[in-house]
């Protein structure tokens, strides 16, 4: 099911320790490495279709992507990732299963 008319896109950050690796207050922020490419991996082998990853913090994404800004902007750094379709928001945050994730994109192909 290839759909070249609108492309898959996850807006996330590298993962972060902001109180420390080893802290009791707060968790990591971000995805890792290995999260990300096996998020990538699941939706491109499910889908049949290219997924994008776009770094928050590199310059000029969010002025690139508005709606991606005013996400962020309201929900803080625990609306990443944000996975978009085309220009739609498919899910946000990291609650999601991927097969909630695979059902929620597959409404906005």
């Amino acid at each position: 099911m290839q759909n070249n008319s609108k492309v898959i896109k996850i807006f996330t950050m590298k993962q972060e320790f902001p109180c420390g690796p080893q802290a009791g207050c707060c968790g990591p922020i971000g995805q890792s490495e290995e999260e990300l490419n096996s998020l990538k991996d699941d939706i491109e082998k499910d889908l049949n279709i290219t997924v994008e990853i776009f770094d928050i913090k590199k310059a000029k994404i969010l002025e690139q992507h508005p709606q991606i800004f005013e996400l962020l902007q309201s929900f803080g750094l625990g609306a990443i990732p944000i996975i978009t379709v085309g220009d739609e928001v498919a899910c946000l945050g990291q609650s999601y299963d991927i097969n909630e994730i695979l059902f929620e994109i597959k409404r906005k192909l």
